[in-house]
């Protein structure tokens, strides 16, 4: 027996269709599929993409998924969590951020990977993405995960399951048993991004992703759920969201939704760091052009938000970071190094800068990051971080910056969007390499070939 939320999200991935899609939709899937495979690219030789690949190297299939990069096959779910795990390491893929926050283009790879295997339309491919996108949107404005201490790639579990029926075709029946059968056994936890991080935070919405095309696979094969997955009293409406979801905010939504556009109020990252940061680089690298020397500088004090203060500077680790995971995630950390380099790259991030005596000096003697309320009432609209810098001799610098470039109210060009892509993939993909795999991108909706759209991501001697 199911649940009215488990019945409500069956019905949603049986209604939608590529045709039921908005032009301004399905432009948008495009420009999130260039930007996630651009991230992919950007993060495959990093230490836990190359750990994901060797893992699926032992499960390669002739007429498996491709695992992008390498362009050898393995077992659908194994390719997801290989291709999912180089999108995600780098922190550069897209954001939406609610009541609660999510990357949710952790969706696109076990989308194509089992597009691909199953030989399905591009076009059915966008409205999957279209959909699961759909759902991530609604949960994260619905219910809090972290707030009881469950991870947010719970809500990319479903996204996926939802996606991944509506791509499948699968029924009713059967979608409402690959959502027990992944929700109920796959509970991740918010330990994942608390206190001192580790590279599994770059691997969770891989294998959540995993989780789910395995449990999509298990539902066509007959298998049963556990009952009430959402709504029973040991579900995770009860355990994981203290009972927010409702009717109103997720069923109601559910069923009045003719044209799934939620891609197009999500956002898209300039700098390869948590989403909260962006706006506070784009204050910091601007106030540096009036700066001078940082000998100079007596105070800085950060203006932020309940949220990005609770995920980026509360716990002492994010003042002395020691992993990249951990300073990607850390609010001090990255305005310092804005300032004192002038930019924000994957150098910002290597064990000798993240050691820098000077830098870990100034970080707990002359900056501070304080919550007000104006930041507050400034999200979700936005996402506003405001610096302040004394100098010395008494002058005071400040900038606030509420939309940063890619944010719904400040979107990237698609000029922009070529321009990241090209800057990720660049030393991995000779420029005609770019041009042509932007090609087939920019023409998803008219490819039917998907050994041709990868063969453009081919890497020459990597792992």
């Amino acid at each position: 027996m199911s649940d009215t939320v488990t019945r409500a999200l069956a019905r949603f991935a049986q209604r939608v269709t590529f045709e039921s899609l908005q032009e301004k939709t399905v432009e948008e899937v495009k420009r999130r599929v260039i930007d996630t495979l651009g991230c992919l690219i950007s993060g495959y030789d990093q230490d836990a993409s190359i750990a994901a690949r060797k893992l699926a190297d032992r499960y390669q299939l002739e007429n498996g998924a491709t695992i992008i990069g390498s362009g050898k096959k393995a077992a659908v779910d194994y390719a997801t969590f290989a291709n999912g795990t180089a999108i995600r390491y780098l922190d550069y893929n897209d954001t939406y951020l609610s009541v609660e926050p999510l990357h949710p283009s952790d969706v696109i790879a076990p989308l194509l990977a089992l597009a691909e295997v199953r030989g399905i339309s591009t076009r059915r491919l966008i409205a999957a993405i279209a959909a699961a996108y759909e759902i991530g949107v609604i949960f994260c404005d619905a219910a809090s995960l972290k707030s009881n201490g469950w991870d947010h790639v719970n809500y990319i579990t479903v996204a996926t399951v939802v996606g991944g029926a509506n791509l499948l075709g699968l029924t009713e029946e059967q979608t409402e048993q690959a959502l027990a059968l992944a929700i109920v056994p796959h509970a991740a936890m918010r330990q994942t991004r608390n206190g001192e991080i580790s590279m599994w935070k770059g691997a969770a919405a891989a294998n959540a992703a995993r989780n789910a095309v395995f449990a999509l696979q298990l539902a066509e094969c007959g298998m049963k759920g556990p009952y009430e997955p959402f709504e029973g009293t040991m579900g995770m409406n009860y355990q994981m969201l203290n009972r927010k979801l409702s009717y109103e905010n997720v069923v109601s939504k559910l069923d009045a939704c003719e044209s799934p556009a939620s891609i197009t109020i999500t956002y898209v990252k300039n700098w390869a760091v948590e989403y909260m940061t962006q706006s506070a680089i784009e204050a910091a690298l601007e106030l540096r052009k009036e700066l001078g020397s940082m000998e100079d500088v007596e105070r800085i004090h950060i203006e932020t938000f309940q949220l990005a203060y609770d995920i980026l500077a509360k716990d002492k680790q994010k003042w002395a970071p020691k992993t990249r995971e951990t300073a990607d995630h850390s609010l001090p950390y990255i305005v310092m190094a804005a300032l004192e380099d002038g930019k924000i790259d994957l150098d910002t991030f290597s064990e000798e800068r993240l050691a820098n005596p000077k830098t870990l000096e100034r970080l707990t003697s002359i900056l501070t990051i304080e919550v007000t309320e104006e930041m507050n009432a400034g999200y979700p609209d936005g996402n506003p971080n405001r610096i302040t810098i004394r100098k010395k001799d008494g002058t005071v610098l400040q900038k606030l910056v509420k939309h940063p470039s890619g944010h719904r109210g400040n979107p990237m060009t698609n000029e922009q969007i070529e321009e990241k892509f090209n800057r990720l993939t660049a030393g991995y993909l000779t420029p005609d390499g770019q041009r042509q795999a932007l090609q087939e991108m920019w023409n998803l909706e008219q490819r039917s070939d998907y050994a041709k759209l990868f063969a453009h991501f081919q890497i020459e001697n990597k792992h």
